[in-house]
């Protein structure tokens, strides 16, 4: 019996109620920085009492929680924490790093040997010059590295990811090291360290420059620390599967999890890819991949002009304010169409991996495109209704603090609270 079930059946107050009003606040980072949920920055993060109440009301310990767009992995570890099983899949390969470390327990002693090593190889390879003699990567496969980065800020960085790649002996310890790496790219680089995208400040386009290596060995200590707290709560019995793929096709059978919980992408508000590229093109992909990959983001704005608007099967009460939009703009009425088009396959396969009687939880806020308001929680509860789930409540907590200036959110309006739909499949 779930604690929903125990509460209707004793006629006790609905506790998920009351523990979403306990929510109506500012949290200090004290509260939401805890263990692993801040490992490393990622824009647009909610905070882990969120899915933390949903998967207490919802789920029992061993059930499945699943987070078809997972980000930084903010559900995820709140289900292990819970001792539920999680499963979590991002398209954005940061983000499944990210998840991935977040989720993944390690051994104190082996991960001290580790970072010793790494200190080592690493201090080696300085004193023998190593990155004095690294070729840079060529402009096609990094564009314009010479401005993001002094050109022996960026050997250094090379050294260091490919010291880490030759010393792993377990993908789980590599991964964390690489995490550590990526946390610590934008620190040393020329970027404004204000902008959630890579900008330069104009005022001071060549920044100071930083020791790597110390930098390096700093995010290794502190992240050590974060990732063997989570390790000291976890129940082995549960477990996180991270996979690097596509929440409109998951890779699980049906009728598996218990609570579907996830925060979709802003349609045209947050392009993760630019976010993330000084990390990626560093260590993941060179500059032709990423670009053909980012075309494969829900909400991405790397679309053509021109779309087939022949079925709005699913979304067609999006139609008018899509077919608004594209009079005025067409790149962005396509945008839109695409985007409503994929979260009704999201919906779909959450609707799939639900067992009868599960959720799905859908966390957005509204958003502006040229001058046409988009009601987001409005469209994806008629999406879920469609799908053929119920709608039990759409519950709504205000921002109480704004990241992003007006400069770094040029492609919508100030989103000003989250909306979350509970939908149930029957």
């Amino acid at each position: 019996m779930t604690i929903r079930q125990l509460e209707l059946s004793i006629g006790q107050p609905n506790t998920l109620d009351a523990d979403f009003a306990r929510l109506q606040r500012m949290l200090p980072s004290s509260e939401t920085g805890y263990d692993t949920f801040n490992i490393h920055d990622y824009p647009a993060k909610f905070m882990p009492q969120f899915p933390e109440i949903f998967i207490r009301y919802y789920t029992e310990p061993g059930q499945l929680v699943v987070d078809p767009m997972c980000g930084s992995g903010t559900t995820l570890i709140a289900a292990c924490l819970q001792n539920r099983r999680a499963y979590g899949v991002d398209i954005d390969p940061i983000a499944n790093l990210i998840a991935s470390v977040a989720t993944t327990p390690l051994e104190p002693d082996i991960l001290a040997e580790y970072r010793q090593q790494l200190n080592r190889e690493i201090a080696r390879a300085f004193r023998e010059n190593e990155p004095a003699n690294t070729a840079l990567p060529s402009e096609p496969d990094y564009p314009n590295a010479l401005l993001w980065f002094r050109p022996e800020v960026l050997q250094e960085l090379l050294v260091i990811r490919d010291v880490v790649l030759r010393t792993a002996t377990e993908k789980r310890y590599r991964d964390f090291a690489l995490l550590c790496l990526s946390s610590i790219v934008r620190t040393v680089s020329n970027a404004d360290p204000r902008d959630i995208f890579p900008e330069r400040d104009a005022a001071n386009p060549l920044r100071k420059r930083q020791d790597v290596h110390a930098h390096f060995q700093r995010a290794l200590f502190d992240n050590a620390k974060r990732v063997l707290a989570f390790s000291e709560k976890m129940d082995y019995e549960s477990s996180a599967q991270i996979a690097h793929g596509d929440a409109r096709k998951l890779v699980l059978e049906a009728a598996t999890a218990e609570l579907v919980f996830t925060s979709p992408p802003y349609c045209y508000a947050m392009d993760y890819a630019r976010v993330h590229q000084l990390s990626t093109l560093l260590f993941i992909m060179n500059n032709a991949e990423l670009r053909e990959h980012r075309r494969k983001y829900i909400g991405t704005d790397r679309v053509g002009r021109n779309g087939d608007f022949n079925s709005f099967e699913g979304f067609h009460f999006a139609e008018d304010q899509i077919r608004q939009v594209h009079s005025q703009e067409k790149k962005y009425g396509v945008i839109l169409y695409r985007y409503f088009s994929d979260m009704h396959q999201v919906t779909q396969e959450a609707y799939r991996v639900l067992k009868s009687g599960g959720h799905l939880i859908y966390v957005v806020g509204n958003s502006t495109v040229k001058k046409t308001e988009f009601r987001t929680d409005y469209i994806l509860t008629e999406i879920c209704r469609e799908v053929g789930f119920v709608i039990e409540r759409t519950l709504e907590r205000p921002y109480f603090a704004y990241r992003m200036t007006r400069k770094r959110n040029v492609q919508s309006n100030t989103i000003k609270s989250d909306s979350f739909i509970v939908a149930r499949k029957p």
